[in-house]
């Protein structure tokens, strides 16, 4: 199986790239998932979406049909989101709208949110509230907060009785969303979607 990180923030270099750096790794050492795609939206923006995306227009699908083979090869996703003024990022915001679920329903995502400071919450709740509708992620029930990160993830081997909580709570997760992706690749397999329900509630 595949999963796909996403570096969620628009700076470049980032923290956010820091961590889910940490997290490929740990994916790859441990053998959570046989694969992995490292999306990195600071270094590798996107334009921001129109409804020219609709229309097959050339300069869109010379963005999108690169990207959208990538997102459909992931069985699971890692998404690695800083907390911005209380909110996702636009950046995530912007890619989830790329997307339906002929790419991403029904594939669970595992979120990771980092703030500087003591919060970092609001990704979360921002992201399970508007960030699923049209393209159907499944977030799982677990999330990882990772607070202060400047502290945390900077390399080798746990430093304090915190990085260790967060190694272990890191490993929950993706062992968390291994399982849901191996139990969700066999419902996609016998689920047929229906374009009638595409956009309903």
């Amino acid at each position: 199986m595949k999963t796909m990180i996403i570096a969620a923030s628009q700076r470049h270099p980032s923290q956010s790239r820091k961590v889910a750096d940490f997290v490929e790794k740990m994916i790859l050492d441990e053998q959570f998932f046989d694969r992995t795609d490292l999306l990195d939206l600071g270094e590798h923006p996107l334009p921001l979406w129109d409804q020219g995306v609709w229309g097959n227009r050339p300069e869109w699908e010379s963005v999108l049909k690169p990207l959208r083979k990538r997102v459909r090869e992931a069985d699971a996703f890692v998404m690695v989101i800083p907390e911005w003024n209380g909110a996702a990022t636009p950046a995530i915001k912007n890619f989830s709208l790329f997307f339906d679920e002929k790419d991403t329903g029904h594939k669970p995502v595992l979120l990771v949110s980092i703030s500087s400071e003591v919060n970092g919450q609001y990704p979360v709740v921002d992201m399970m509230s508007f960030g699923r509708k049209n393209n159907k992620w499944i977030f799982i029930p677990d999330y990882v907060i990772i607070r202060f990160v400047h502290h945390y993830l900077n390399g080798g081997q746990s430093t304090g009785e915190q990085e260790a909580f967060l190694h272990d709570r890191l490993r929950y997760g993706l062992e968390e969303l291994r399982r849901y992706a191996s139990v969700l690749r066999r419902f996609r397999e016998s689920w047929t979607f229906d374009e009638r329900f595409k956009y309903a509630p």
